[in-house]
């Protein structure tokens, strides 16, 4: 949490491993020969994510209970196969040296590389894909998140967050930053939670040696997010460097007016979660550097479905990363939703409003843009983890539990 900031908030510890579970995080200790030793086999799982939430750009992004798992071991010969979200127009080409343009394996032969272990070893990969690809769901960065914890966990490398002064070296971040190009949507991959970002400037942040750091911000109680994900052929509608495109869309220079709007919306926004006042939502995620220029040149279906979202209840409603989703925050979840009423939540409504409005729009553009599906899901505070890893890091004294899967 940011000094000054108000509520009695703390910012739960990260791991010094590269095994990451803030809710659980054990202070730092120093490491065991077990914990470096080179390992055949992980799984890790990394969650999707929503950045910008409106006014913040690059600066904000929010884990979601969406899900990947990328299965990585030692073998004979290099090897990635894809199932789930995008499997048909992801490559599984893969040169005998490991060259590829997939995501994973880049990120792998980085973190390989990193650890000193070059060249990089032949490894099997298998992706299981549940964040729909090229859609403002953070796809790129789980991967590159992802990737980037399977190679060090395989190479037995172990990375610094905290520091006992200066600036934490979240050294992670930084690698992940380096290949995505911008923190919002990596931090909350790898931390989880609601996660705001900064870059540092050379010239005026002296003596820093790290290109970003982050911070967490909580999420209220009972919030949940409607999502619509227009279909794979509207999204790969531009091709797959989507997010290239929609950059391209953007002023290079913004009036002093713009910009100060969007300051003020973003500090809204973070007070708003740190109060958690919901309420106050449907003003903080309004935005004017880039969500009105990509509604009027790209995507016709985000401000009819923002503004119907926002007319049924919705607290928020923005555009989802570079886009095409347009996720919504509501209100009312309590405990699991499932031994609740659905009367007492905001999703159907807002669904159902969201529906509504993308079906009245011109013929051609419903074809297009309206044949998509909606995601009711949460926020998550869990960011990346590992669930299997071979040799096991327990042993007989020790126990270390990632998840239902059991020991790790």
């Amino acid at each position: 949490m940011a000094p000054g900031a108000e509520g009695d908030f703390k910012e739960p510890k990260r791991t010094s491993n590269a095994v990451i579970d803030q809710e659980h995080a054990p202070k730092k200790r120093k490491a065991s020969n077990t914990a470096l030793e080179r390992r055949n086999k992980v799984v890790v799982r990394v969650p999707g994510t929503t950045a910008n939430l409106g006014p913040g750009f690059d600066a904000v992004g929010m884990a979601v209970d969406i899900w990947n798992e990328i299965s990585v071991e030692r073998s004979h010969k290099f090897q990635i196969t894809t199932e789930g979200e995008g499997a048909s127009r992801i490559t599984t080409e893969v040169g005998p040296d490991g060259a590829s343009s997939h995501i994973v394996m880049r990120a792998l032969r980085t973190a390989f590389e990193y650890a000193g272990e070059v060249p990089m070893p032949p490894v099997r990969v298998h992706c299981r894909n549940m964040v729909p690809v090229c859609s403002g769901f953070g796809s790129s960065s789980a991967a590159i998140v992802g990737g980037l914890i399977a190679g060090l966990v395989l190479s037995g490398k172990e990375l610094r967050v905290r520091s006992d002064d200066g600036i934490d070296p979240e050294e992670l971040l930084q690698l992940a930053n380096k290949m995505e190009g911008h923190p919002d949507n990596v931090a909350p991959a790898i931390y989880g939670g609601i996660q705001l970002s900064l870059v540092f400037n050379k010239d005026l942040d002296l003596d820093v040696h790290q290109d970003v750091m982050s911070r967490r911000v909580p999420i209220p109680a009972g919030m949940r997010l409607v999502a619509y994900v227009p279909s794979e052929e509207a999204r790969f509608g531009g091709g797959s460097e989507k997010t290239v495109m929609m950059r391209g869309l953007l002023q290079p220079m913004v009036p002093r007016s713009e910009a100060v709007f969007n300051i003020q919306r973003t500090a809204l926004l973070v007070d708003a979660f740190h109060r958690g006042d919901l309420k106050i939502l449907r003003h903080a995620t309004r935005d004017q550097l880039h969500q009105p220029i990509r509604g009027e040149k790209a995507y016709p279906h985000l401000n009819t479905m923002m503004k119907a979202a926002l007319d049924a209840g919705a607290h928020g409603a923005y555009l989802s990363g570079a886009g095409p989703t347009v996720m919504t925050i509501c209100s009312g979840a309590s405990g699991d939703i499932f031994a609740q009423k659905s009367e007492e939540r905001q999703e159907k409504a807002v669904t159902e409003a969201m529906r509504k409005a993308v079906v009245s729009l011109d013929p051609s553009q419903v074809k297009a843009w309206g044949q998509g599906d909606y995601y009711i899901v949460s926020p998550t505070e869990k960011g990346a983890h590992v669930t299997l890893a071979e040799p096991a890091f327990s042993d007989a004294k020790l126990a270390t539990f990632g998840s239902l899967d059991g020991r790790l």
